[in-house]
């Protein structure tokens, strides 16, 4: 019988256990999703990553302190051991948690403390095996092979250590050995779900990390491209205007750049663009992380200042252009002579639209150009 009401449910233990499972994965991915989402829209630089595990952890400790306290201090206190095994394997083998030896023996003394489980010598077995457990776990994925041996690897540690748990719960808790058989057989089935599912959700995240790249990011530089400065100066703007707060844009052009690749041809015009794309990026993370450069053009670049007037703005503009023509380019054993013509405004109580904006910083980049170059118009 399969019926579900509020009142009645029906359904096996089995497929509770395993839909749980996947609710509980599910649900993991659509927060760190979202969260990674709201943050782009922020202006956040954001570390997937970080995210990711930072959400983790805080998600899974959360859970095991909520499953736990449902039962504590009942004959039923067992009863979440496989969502235990469950949590170390996630942390571990799927999230790679840097998380050092005394850390994980406090966590796991602060949840005893909690359970009120000091003083007795199994669960301090169970603790022993159980941090063991994580370590095993890490170096096992380190060590991936790329094939079938990756779950060979992890199918076999994963069981050891469920059967060793499972020994300690069974004394513990002096459970029936079919009990505890069944346990070890549903933890199996379990985690190997578990594998197959989280594996093919970080493959599509993978997967579409490559896509956003590819479509976010210029090939050559490794900056973002001008499908990226569209969005992020969309939002940019409207959160500008909506919180009445100062946005500064700043274009500008490698001066001379046709004459550089018909002189010292295509590939030293590729290094140029590379090394000036790098040189601004780096000298950029010291001046604000969240700030970004976009290659828009074939030698035009773009960097959007969000909470900056152009005179907060500017000694940081000149020290970009300084930088740029003091940098060293040098090509083929040939040093190649590089400046910039910089075109800058800020969002006036006037502008309608981001075009009002842009096109105003575009005239002013080509009032640099026509008047000499290598010098910055602010207007």
């Amino acid at each position: 019988m399969t019926n579900m009401t509020w009142s009645k449910w029906f359904v096996a233990p089995a497929f509770t256990s395993i839909f749980f499972l996947l609710g509980v994965l599910t649900l993991y991915w659509f927060m760190t999703n979202k969260l990674i989402q709201y943050l782009g829209r922020r202006g956040k630089h954001v570390d997937v990553p970080k995210v990711r595990t930072a959400v983790g952890i805080i998600y899974m400790l959360l859970l095991l302190i909520l499953t736990q306290a449902a039962v504590n201090g009942t004959v039923n206190s067992w009863v979440f051991t496989n969502f235990e095994i469950f949590a170390i394997v996630f942390v571990s083998y799927f999230l790679m948690l840097q998380i050092r030896l005394w850390q994980l023996a406090a966590a796991t003394l602060l949840f005893m403390l909690v359970n009120g489980n000091l003083g007795s010598w199994l669960p301090w077995a169970f603790a022993v095996v159980y941090i063991g457990f994580y370590f095993t776990l890490k170096q096992i994925r380190l060590h991936r092979h790329g094939s079938w041996r990756d779950f060979a690897d992890y199918a076999s540690a994963t069981l050891i250590f469920s059967v060793i748990l499972w020994g300690i719960t069974k004394v513990r808790f002096d459970l029936h050995w079919a009990t505890m058989g069944w346990e070890i057989l549903f933890s199996f089935v379990l985690l190997t779900i578990m594998y197959f599912y989280v594996d093919s959700l970080f493959d599509s995240a993978s997967t579409l990390a490559k896509l956003t790249y590819t479509t976010n990011f210029d090939d050559l530089t490794h900056v973002r491209n001008y499908f990226a400065f569209k969005n992020d100066f969309s939002c940019s703007f409207s959160g500008a205007q909506k919180e009445h707060g100062p946005l500064t844009l700043m274009l500008f052009d490698i001066d001379h750049f046709k004459h550089v690749n018909d002189t010292y041809g295509h590939l030293a015009g590729d290094y140029v663009l590379n090394t000036v794309a790098q040189l601004i990026t780096k000298q950029l993370a010291t001046i604000d992380p969240d700030l970004r450069l976009y290659r828009t053009g074939g030698e035009e670049f773009t960097i959007i200042f969000n909470h900056y007037t152009t005179d907060q703005a500017r000694t940081h503009i000149d020290a970009i252009a300084q930088a740029v023509k003091n940098g060293d380019f040098q090509h083929a054993n040939q040093e190649i002579a590089i400046s910039i013509s910089v075109g800058v405004t800020q969002l006036q109580t006037g502008d309608e639209n981001q075009l009002d904006l842009y096109r105003r910083a575009d005239q002013n980049l080509y009032f640099s150009k026509r008047n000499g170059r290598d010098r910055v118009t602010i207007a």
